[in-house]
């Protein structure tokens, strides 16, 4: 599995603390010259002034923003907002200071670049919300071929529904088709979940599946004929067992069909995305153009094909040797940033929160780079 070790947070803390080997400087050095804007981002880490401008408004702003959030959220005697305030800057110490800011907790947390005059403070995401809410868990709806629908929350354990000769078992967080008739009639299922909710699937071939919040597949009870077909949409990473006489072909919200034989690789494509993405960790997979036949292009380890949400003429842009890290942090249990945009950042934060972003004076142009634990509540991730 080809995979970016380090991610750029991290190198950068390890470089105020003179911690880098030779490759890991060099990574850094590429990466700071890949753009103006990661230029002047390490500059605000590594510069002395211009660090201890930047602390003094990242600190002053963060304040702002916890009391807008306290506002919004009617807070009980014993319910407490903290944030750890930074009293002196001390020249000396400037470069530990913005070690500290980048590892919190044990944690990489996000820092944000913003080249306007506008303060965070003023132009800020804010979620709409009435109390603290917890991460996603795990949680999903099973709609049956003749339409009944089966809250996963609320069942227990064990067998929970019969689809022809396929009985459907669920078992801490995964549902389990077991049936191979290949002259069973032919039953679709939907597996959905909403926001704030994830699940794993073992379809009938054995073949693993995991949802993101707000993601749905659509897959029949048996795999019969000459191939596996499913749908999705959302967010899906897939472990498919391999069938070189059976094909595995994902179609993806009506636009795009991925052919698999066997592998590993994740689809994101939320329709509130401008940009579509697979990424391929394993294996070898065919993206093919459902509006333009004949248009396709084959992904290796470590690559990934993006296509935007709308009918293109070239659908199919490959990236070569992806930031892995980044794109399974959401199955790893965190938030991975890598030069996101404060709006991508807040659309994950809707579906994983279940949460209402509003923008109060239009939407700030700023990145955001590190790591944060998705199992945080949605104020212990705004503080962090």
């Amino acid at each position: 599995m080809n995979e970016i070790s380090k991610t750029i947070a991290d190198l950068i803390r390890k470089h105020l603390n003179d911690e880098l080997n030779d490759q890991e400087k060099q990574e850094l050095d590429n990466w700071v010259q890949q753009s103006e804007e990661h230029r002047l981002f390490f500059e605000q880490l590594t510069h002395e002034e211009t660090l201890a401008a930047t602390i003094s408004e990242y600190e002053t702003s963060r304040k702002i923003i916890f009391e807008k959030i306290k506002k919004a959220i009617p807070l009980s005697g014993e319910t407490e907002i903290k944030s750890a305030g930074i009293r002196r800057l001390n020249p000396g110490r400037l470069t530990a200071i913005a070690a500290s800011i980048l590892v919190i907790g044990g944690v990489l947390v996000w820092w944000s670049v913003d080249r306007k005059d506008n303060r965070i403070a003023e132009t800020t995401a804010r979620p709409v919300i009435q109390q603290d809410l917890q991460p996603a868990s795990e949680g999903a709806i099973l709609k049956l071929a003749d339409g009944k629908e089966i809250i996963l929350d609320e069942t227990k354990d064990g067998a929970i529904a019969q689809e022809g000769n396929t009985q459907i078992t669920k078992s801490e967080g995964l549902l389990s088709y077991n049936g191979t008739d290949p002259s069973a009639k032919v039953l679709y299922n939907t597996l959905s979940t909403p926001k704030g909710r994830i699940y794993k699937l073992s379809l009938p071939d054995g073949s693993r599946v995991w949802l993101n919040a707000a993601s749905s597949i659509r897959f029949p009870t048996a795999f019969t004929g000459n191939e596996r077909n499913v749908e999705i949409s959302g967010e899906v990473y897939f472990e498919i067992r391999k069938d070189v006489e059976k094909p595995f072909l994902v179609k993806v919200d009506h636009q795009t069909t991925i052919e698999v034989l066997g592998t590993e690789f994740n689809v994101n494509a939320y329709q509130n995305e401008k940009i579509l993405r697979t990424t391929l960790l394993t294996g070898a997979i065919r993206m093919q153009s459902q509006d333009q036949p004949g248009t396709s292009v084959v992904l290796k380890p470590g690559q990934q094909a993006q296509w935007k949400n709308i009918p293109a003429i070239q659908p199919f842009t490959v990236v070569q040797q992806v930031n892995i890290e980044k794109v399974m942090g959401w199955k790893n249990g965190y938030f991975s940033f890598d030069d996101l945009t404060l709006e991508e950042l807040m659309r994950e934060v809707e579906r994983w929160y279940d949460v209402e972003v509003l923008y109060e004076n239009g939407v700030p142009s700023k990145s955001f780079f590190g790591k944060v634990n998705r199992n945080l509540s949605l104020l212990d991730f705004m503080e962090g």
